[in-house]
């Protein structure tokens, strides 16, 4: 587990290292209460005699082990300790700090936390807890997981109000955001509404620009409340090559139906991207925004900003300003109160990901899991279809006729072959199904369910040529199954192969040319298992057939969508 917390400060980073190396860090109320609580078994002990935290004062001793200073660096301490911290009172283990990462007896947590200082433009500073948590065994992670569970709140919850008592003490730096001039500003000089938001990215400008490049409906998203502006479709959480692409006058829709949307104004890369749009309220069409303005219009700019603050700290600021006539006041009144919450929640979302802080999955991935259990349900009490279900997509005579790999399991105990039909030539779809693998690229399927089963998987949204597969490499399914081992002809087909413990199974992922710019993909999978019934149920169609059915349509829908939209994509760039 990792979670790191940060907060900026308004002073030199010499005098934040001060505070934070060697005075007390437990002195705001909250603080100080919480802290109460959590200590109260080893304060009625007379094991804590003053309600302080100071980091000088850590020591772990054979005598009265604990915390202790594992590393201690220029304006970066690191702190650690070795515990089953789930007790009431902790039994800790004592090391050595040189011995502390080679610790493994079993049944025990480390836990360690660093707090480092970085310089932030001028005169500021940044102040940053990383908290990180390992257990010597799955036994003890899972008694950690459920101490966490209850735990986990109040802990987060003390390093965000220690983090918030310095910023009351210190002050935040004066960005003055609202006041400095930036792109954009001088394409709207009679703007009757005006609004600055910004946020500090760890991350460098360079890092940040490609996701601010593929904004828009159908393309990337807005990173905001997706329900509200793209349609439901979540945004995305790569950085896509195909839509890194942009001109000036080019239009980014703004909605999933229509084509008016945000146009390029001007782009500096690396440092400002600026759009905006000119709209006819009489007839609800979208101008050039250098057109003449209509009797009644709204017209705005959108500009973003990357002032770097540091070696790995930028400052990103989001501008709108809008003019527009008498009669879209009341438009006006909503859309700034609108704007508002979208924008935080875009610039907090684009941290996320810049940052690499998204979360496996989210609430999308919950519910499309949600979907895909009712479809297996439904499978499940309906086994009268599934000889239907085993063909589908294809007819019984393109269902029935040889494949390769098909000699590997001449007389399957059971079988399927799936298929679906794309709109994109081969080349197109086969780097998708060659990064297929639970180590990889995911299975495009329903990932919420992989993770369930413990697959550990995150579905790619774009080609990484690093995972695409050449001969010989294995295909994983799960952490803890056997990796089927592969055969593939590039453009033309992958074929997994596995044979274990009287158990023999291949699975081919086969594209098949269906005239200019089209082709089928098909997924075809055959098993033969031993007779005995333990085999039978575990390995049948009876569990298994449901569930492949549910997670191999999904897979197959997967790589159409990722093969379209990126075809789509190249093409509009081209």
């Amino acid at each position: 587990m990792v979670e790191v917390d940060h907060v900026d400060l308004a002073i030199s980073p010499a005098r934040a290292w001060e505070i934070v190396r060697h005075a007390n860090l437990a002195r705001g109320r909250l603080t100080r209460a919480l802290f109460k609580i959590r200590t109260l078994p080893d304060r009625i002990r007379g094991k804590i005699e003053e309600l302080a935290l100071r980091v000088d004062d850590l020591r772990s001793t054979p005598e009265r082990p604990g915390f202790q200073i594992l590393a201690d660096e220029p304006r970066e301490v690191v702190v650690g300790a070795i515990g089953k911290v789930w007790k009431p009172t902790i039994p800790f283990a004592h090391v050595a700090p040189d011995a502390y990462a080679a610790f493994a007896e079993p049944d025990f947590v480390k836990v360690a936390w660093a707090i480092s200082v970085s310089p932030l433009g001028a005169e500021g500073s940044r102040v940053t807890i990383e908290v990180r948590v390992d257990a010597t065994t799955d036994a003890a992670w899972r008694k950690f997981r459920r101490y966490f569970r209850v735990i986990g709140i109040g802990s987060h919850f003390i390093r965000r109000s220690l983090l918030a008592e310095l910023a009351r003490e210190h002050g935040r730096p004066a960005w003055r955001d609202d006041e400095r001039p930036i792109a954009g500003d001088s394409l709207l000089p009679d703007a009757r509404y005006a609004t600055t938001h910004a946020i500090t990215i760890a991350a460098t400008p360079e890092a940040i620009w490609p996701w601010l490049v593929q904004l828009g409906c159908h393309r990337a998203g807005f990173y905001s409340y997706d329900v509200l502006d793209n349609g439901g479709e979540r945004s995305a959480r790569e950085v896509h090559p195909e839509l890194q692409r942009l001109e000036v006058g080019q239009v980014l829709p703004a909605t999933p139906k229509g084509t008016d949307g945000f146009e390029v104004l001007a782009i500096d890369p690396n440092r400002s991207l600026v759009l905006g749009g000119l709209y006819d309220l009489d007839t609800n069409q979208q101008r050039p925004f250098a057109a003449a303005r209509p009797r009644h219009f709204w017209q705005t700019t959108w500009a973003f900003e990357l002032e770097p603050l540091g070696p790995m700290m930028t400052r990103l600021r989001a501008r709108g300003h809008a003019a527009f006539s008498d009669s879209a006041r009341p438009h006006a009144a909503w859309m700034s109160r609108a704007h508002d919450v979208m924008q935080r929640a875009q610039l907090r979302n684009l941290a996320r990901r810049v940052e690499g802080r998204v979360r496996r999955d989210d609430w999308h991935d919950v519910v499309e899991g949600a979907g895909g259990a009712a479809v297996m349900i439904g499978a499940m009490v309906t086994p009268f279809r599934r000889g239907s279900r085993t063909r589908w997509g294809l007819d019984e005579a393109a269902a029935e006729r040889a494949y390769p790999g098909d000699d590997f399991v001449p007389e399957p105990r059971w079988m399927w072959t799936h298929a679906v039909e794309i709109d994109a030539p081969p080349d197109r779809v086969w780097p998708w199904i060659a990064q297929l693998g639970a180590d990889r690229a995911g299975f495009y399927s329903y990932q919420f369910l992989e993770n369930l089963a413990g697959c550990n998987v995150r579905n790619a949204e774009t080609v990484h040529e690093e995972w695409v597969r050449s001969d010989g490499a294995p295909l994983s399914l799960h952490p803890k199954l056997p990796p089927f081992e592969v055969e593939t002809r590039p453009n033309e087909w992958l074929l997994a192969r596995l044979d274990i413990d009287e158990t023999c199974a291949s699975w081919l992922v086969y594209l098949e040319p269906l005239g200019p710019g089209r082709c089928r993909c098909i997924s075809r999978y055959r098993c033969v298992t031993s007779s005995d019934l333990a085999s039978r149920i575990r390995l049948g169609p009876a569990l298994l057939e449901p569930i492949s059915f549910a997670m191999d349509k999904r897979m197959l829908a997967g790589i159409k969508r990722r093969a379209e939209r990126a075809r789509a994509a190249a093409a509009a760039g081209a």
